[in-house]
């Protein structure tokens, strides 16, 4: 009995201790490098291959060449202000970050 309870308890204790972070709904990073799992952005072209927490800055953009957007990362969570825009450069949101937590979100029409 006290063996099945120490497993179970190890079990407990892993899943736990697992790291997860959940994205915001709005949270778009577009880069063929850059891998989220469990809400953490990694270096790496595919799943098998995720490598380092991911740091930066980073730009994405229409097919037009106008910015779709920008992000910064650190320690793979996201920071700072992030921006995204139509294709016609009007500015679609701004998301403000703090250690991976959005503390402010402005929608634009």
């Amino acid at each position: 009995m006290l063996k099945r309870l120490l497993i179970l308890f190890g079990f407990f204790f892993l899943i736990s201790c697992s790291e997860k972070r959940i994205k915001d709904i709005d949270e778009i990073v577009l880069n063929e490098n850059i891998q989220e799992k469990n809400g953490f952005y990694h270096y790496g072209d595919c799943e098998e291959h995720i490598g380092n927490l991911y740091n930066g800055k980073n730009y994405y953009y229409h097919e037009n060449g106008k910015i779709k957007g920008n992000f910064t990362l650190n320690n793979g969570v996201p920071e700072g202000h992030w921006e995204q825009f139509n294709s016609d450069g009007t500015k679609r949101i701004d998301i403000y970050f703090k250690e991976g937590k959005v503390i402010k979100k402005i929608k634009h029409n």
